[in-house]
């Protein structure tokens, strides 16, 4: 399994997009805006500009037109010294200074005891916070005073002593040695998370780690002298919060057609993973970057309404504020279940589910879909292949880093998720194509369609990679309008269609379709697949 990293830096449009590639194909989509206002992991010095006693949280000023949102859970064991050494004696509340002086054990009975925000805030009181989640939808930023600032093998946590291990790694005797080494090298009333990529690491490389991250933290405090609010550390370019996070031996290549930017990931990974840095490809060609790697045709394919299965299946996603829907379609029209045993039936409709799995699970990273996640795979009698998909997806969501849980199929053969997401979802800006057969058409509003094209490009790509048809002719019949934009000029899309796959597909005008709807056939007209089966 190879992955490749592709940055697409633009200057006139002010914003880098980066995409992630397994195989060829798209696993994720990143994109960083030049002078944005904030992002993930930025730290404040914010003050209190409302207590909302009835949600048990606070509103905190940072800076910015609309305060962050910071709930009680949020404030952590940490809290008492980041807020104790900040304000001014005459803000202190009493049950927090006497937790403060007491000893060790009464500070915990103390804190235990305190459940409620106003015990901890007040109104213009500075605290420092840093950013969870970024703004979705109508919700503000959320934020923590749980400050941790991420290494690549470690996560340095101000205001703690506890050490913590990353649950992925599994060998006891390797959490030993990892902690036995933070234990000689940590300086007091600091915290430490051992990351998953420490593991096998030697101690000179976690203390070289840990000594770079505390130098980082006081130089942070040093930006406390500021009048809040005010931003007191900012969170590394995405660019290198995405090597830091994800970078392994599976990354074969990063492709960049910014000479600059070359050469600042040459700098960043000669400092994490100096044997790597040949891997860095600086993209001189006039083609654009995306359109070279196909990443432009997969974002049109793949992030719309209806998205395309390899072997000729499609999932639908329908998004709305509360939770997301995705159906599985077979794409097989009723005669292919008319004449297939009910063994064979059940086998298809497994390994269509098991792929439809597998888009899915993609799907929810290259998206970042977040919340509540319901999927309607196609309906399966046997207990036993309910467990093999069960089990599946649970295996294919290991690699991906958001929280996440997920429920075996009930009932109904639904399949729950919820997975926890900290910036927007990505979209793609859908256009409504006209349904009206009596509206007049124009060649040119339809340019605008070409993620449709694609998506019967792909279906046509796939029976032919998949040989599900041996004939030569593939029919695919439509709606006129369709069809006389596929024959225009010179070459056309259909004469493209011939030279790319080299197989005729005969265009067949068909007005009782609609201008989204298409059928591919068969010399026999024997239903491949269709949009609306």
């Amino acid at each position: 399994m190879s992955k490749e990293l592709v940055i697409n830096a633009n200057a006139e449009e002010q914003e880098i997009k980066i995409a992630l590639l397994d195989n060829g194909k798209l696993l994720e989509l990143h994109k960083e805006v030049f002078n944005k206002k904030f992002s993930v992991g930025d730290v404040y010095l914010g003050v209190v500009e409302r207590i909302l006693h009835g949600l048990n949280a606070a509103i905190i000023d940072i800076g910015h037109s609309k305060g962050g949102f910071l709930h009680y859970n949020d404030l952590g064991f940490q809290t008492y010294k980041n807020i104790l050494s900040l304000i001014p004696d005459n803000h202190r509340k009493k049950n927090v200074f006497t937790y403060f002086n007491s000893s060790e054990k009464e500070r915990i009975i103390n804190y235990t005891n305190i459940n409620s925000i106003d015990d901890v805030l007040c109104l213009g009181q500075k605290i420092i916070v840093q950013v969870s989640k970024e703004p979705i939808y109508n919700k503000g930023l959320k934020l923590t005073s749980k400050i941790c600032l991420p290494g690549r093998n470690l996560i340095l946590i101000p205001f703690s002593d506890e050490i913590f291990v990353s649950q992925k790694i599994k060998n006891i005797k390797e959490k030993k040695r990892l902690i036995s080494y933070i234990k000689r090298i940590k300086p007091n009333k600091f915290g430490i998370i051992i990351r998953t990529a420490a593991y096998n690491k030697r101690l000179e490389i976690l203390e070289q780690e840990l000594f770079y991250l505390i130098n980082k933290w006081e130089i942070t405090l040093n930006n406390i002298i500021k009048l809040p609010p005010v931003q007191i550390l900012s969170e590394e370019s995405k660019i290198f919060c995405f090597l830091r996070d994800l970078f392994n031996d599976n990354l074969q290549y990063i492709y960049c057609n910014n000479n600059f930017i070359c050469k600042e990931i040459h700098s960043y990974l000669s400092l994490i993973a100096p044997d790597k840095i040949n891997i860095i490809k600086y993209y001189r060609e006039n083609i654009p970057i995306f359109e070279k790697y196909g990443i432009n045709k997969q974002i049109q394919t793949y992030l719309g309404k209806n998205v395309p299965l390899d072997n000729g299946a499609y999932i639908i996603i329908e998004h709305t504020e509360a939770l997301h829907v995705i159906d599985v379609n077979s794409g097989i029209s009723n005669h292919f279940h008319k004449n297939c045993t009910e063994s064979e039936r059940t086998d298809h409709v497994l390994k269509i589910n098991l792929i439809a799995a597998t888009e899915i699970v993609r799907q929810l990273r290259l998206r970042d879909m977040g919340g509540i996640i319901i999927v309607d795979f196609i309906d399966m009698s046997e207990s036993i292949n309910k467990n093999k998909l069960y089990e599946y997806i649970k295996e294919k969501m290991k690699d991906d880093r958001a929280k996440h849980k997920i429920l075996p199929p009930n009932e109904f053969g639904l399949v729950q998720f919820t997975r926890h997401r900290v910036r927007p979802e990505l979209k793609k800006n859908n256009y409504k194509l006209n349904h009206d057969n009596n509206i007049s058409y124009n060649y040119k509003n339809y340019k605008k369609y070409s993620d449709y094209i694609n998506h019967i490009e792909f279906s046509i790509e796939n029976i032919i990679r998949n040989k599900i048809v041996k004939h030569k002719v593939i029919q695919l019949h439509i709606h006129p309008f369709i069809s006389a934009y596929l024959k225009k000029g010179f070459p056309s899309i259909q004469q493209k269609w011939l030279f790319n796959h080299k197989k005729w597909i005969k265009i067949i005008p068909k007005e009782s379709l609609k201008y989204t709807e298409y059928i591919l056939s068969n010399e026999e007209n024997e239903i491949i697949l269709s949009s609306f089966y």
